[in-house]
């Protein structure tokens, strides 16, 4: 519970007025609720007693105010939709920034991107509930016991004892999974629903290979089994909420069993009259629609707290000082001499590997200098670079950037320092100039057709349906595989870095595509530093030092 009481100190604190605003004009529809039921019930009643009697019965102003309660129900709940969902949505923005500088500071780089990428996100979504679930309804719920326990400590001490009775009987219910969430259970459908996700995705990504081979039936029957675990967590927080449910609506009905029969023994005893009873019991009527609305966010509360201990570690360190997007440190620049990259004693060994891929690796790449890495395949290659653009961390030794060590580099700063040109670069399902801004988010349209037109792709793209708007698919379909190195460069255009990685940038195409991309490239780095892997005589004339690696 301390981990969610932190989430819903964050939100506070993120948006202190629309947090507290949004819970009090969710008052609003509660409290017009109540009311409208209780007068309506009192009203009808009376108007019944007034024409048997031939009593006089002022009708306008009931009326009136019925009327009212009725306009401020329906305007409160759109009020509450509307500012509760944008202060929730709000927040998750800036959570996600949050979280995922956190998962970035952890430098968790063991486990599969995929199953990060599924717990970060389901986290996130679950959070969701804190605020809409649990704050709003748990507060206007609790605002609204006090205050009819008020009005009924002024009405008798019989009413006052029965309602203060039954609402704690109503407390003791929902405060069980807030304090004795079923964690297991939880933790059981996450995995569930984890493997069923991964195993889906690697039946669609392998699927010719298993046809072809005789492992698709195999496959499609680990999916089926992760989705079987799921079905059966998914029944019993199933079970679990129905008795909550069922429990909730017990309490209800005793409580309106309870107030009729204290309502008829009132009205017997003289404390007051039946128009006013049949207000007293209408309104208890009306408390379950208030109180049941906490009962989504307490059914998935093991779910939230599991969540909200998950992404609370990496919160803590998203807002350490030495967050993503961190200013520099206040050191001086690197002079003249400094190198732009220095490896010194470095070593790295992939988990379950019987030796290393990087063993005892020393070298210096000088301001504007082009280094080239050579070696069979197998020998390291990849490896170093993922090192140098600090994709991977050594397990002995240290590198630097312009003298600086380079985990000790904020993440936003040491991105803008360097910039890495890959075999296969990524594209996003959005339009050319969001994939190119990616590289400079404050880019003009000019500045991004100067970029494509150094990467000879202005042409390419000015015929396209929508030019700068063109919208590519997922990966960058729409463009060729020569295409998308151009793109890649036009993006790396865009930076300005000290060093530039690039890592079999020209593998796979023409000779003709790939010497044009290569001169482009060389012809706008300015006086950044390349390191570069190099497999053909092209590339490694372009190197003015070349490191050859031995095989491994």
């Amino acid at each position: 519970m301390t981990s969610v009481w932190r989430i819903i100190r964050s939100q506070y604190q993120h948006d202190r007025l629309s947090f507290t605003l949004g819970i009090l004009v969710s008052l609003v529809p509660a409290a017009a609720g109540l009311l409208l039921l209780g007068v309506s019930g009192w009203f009808i009643t009376a108007a019944a007693l007034a024409g048997l009697s031939g009593a006089f019965l002022n009708i306008f102003a009931p009326s009136a105010i019925i009327r009212a309660l009725a306009i401020m129900r329906t305007g409160g709940r759109y009020g509450e939709r509307l500012l509760t969902h944008e202060a929730t949505f709000r927040f998750l923005l800036q959570l996600r920034n949050q979280v995922f500088a956190g998962y970035i500071q952890t430098r968790r780089r063991g486990a599969r991107s995929a199953v990060s990428l599924n717990r970060l996100t389901v986290d996130i979504a679950a959070l969701d509930l804190v605020y809409l679930r649990l704050v709003v309804p748990g507060t206007v719920a609790i605002v609204a016991a006090v205050a009819l326990v008020a009005w009924w400590a002024s009405v008798s001490i019989p009413v006052l004892t029965t309602g203060f009775l039954l609402f704690c009987l109503w407390s003791a219910v929902f405060l069980v999974p807030v304090f004795r969430p079923n964690l297991n259970t939880a933790r059981r459908a996450d995995a569930a629903l984890e493997a069923m996700r991964l195993r889906s995705a690697d039946l669609v990504a392998g699927r010719r290979d298993l046809s072809i081979y005789g492992g698709l039936g195999r496959a499609a029957n680990s999916v089926l089994a992760a989705e079987d675990r799921l079905h059966k967590t998914e029944d019993a927080e199933e079970e679990r909420a129905l008795r909550l449910t069922v429990l909730s609506g017990l309490i209800g009905q005793l409580f309106l069993a309870a107030f009729l029969t204290v309502a008829i023994l009132g009205v017997a005893e003289g404390e007051f009259g039946v128009a006013f009873a049949a207000g007293l019991v209408l309104v208890v009527m009306a408390l379950p629609e208030i109180v049941n609305l906490v009962l989504p966010g307490l059914i998935r509360m093991p779910r939230v707290n599991l969540a909200a201990r998950r992404v609370g570690g990496l919160l803590a360190v998203g807002e350490s000082p030495g967050e993503i997007g961190a200013e520099g440190n206040g050191q001086p620049l690197p002079g003249p001499d400094t190198d732009v990259l220095c490896f010194e004693a470095v070593s790295f060994c992939y988990p379950g590997a019987h030796r290393e891929a990087v063993e005892g690796l020393s070298f210096q790449v000088r301001p504007g200098e082009v280094m080239a890495v050579a070696g069979r395949s197998g020998c390291g290659k990849s490896t170093l670079v993922a090192l140098a653009a600090r994709l991977l961390d050594p397990e002995r030794g240290n590198i630097f950037l312009d003298g600086e060590p380079l985990q000790q580099i904020a993440e936003q700063r040491l991105r803008s320092r360097i910039t890495v040109l890959g075999q296969k670069p990524f594209f996003f399902n959005d339009t050319v100039a969001a994939n190119l801004r990616i590289a400079g988010a404050g880019a003009s349209d000019g500045e991004l057709w100067a970029a494509l037109e150094k990467a000879a792709l202005a042409d390419r793209i000015a015929t396209g349906p929508a030019g700068l708007e063109t919208v590519l698919g997922e990966g960058g379909i729409g463009l060729s595989g020569g295409e998308l190195r151009r793109l890649a460069l036009a993006r790396a255009f865009l930076t300005r870095p000290g060093l530039f990685i690039l890592d079999e940038m020209t593998e796979g195409l023409d000779e003709e595509t790939a010497s044009d991309v290569l001169d482009r490239f060389f012809a706008a780095r300015g006086d950044a530093a390349v390191l570069m892997i190099a497999h053909k005589q092209r590339e490694l004339d372009r190197a003015g030092r070349v490191l050859h690696l031995g095989a491994r």
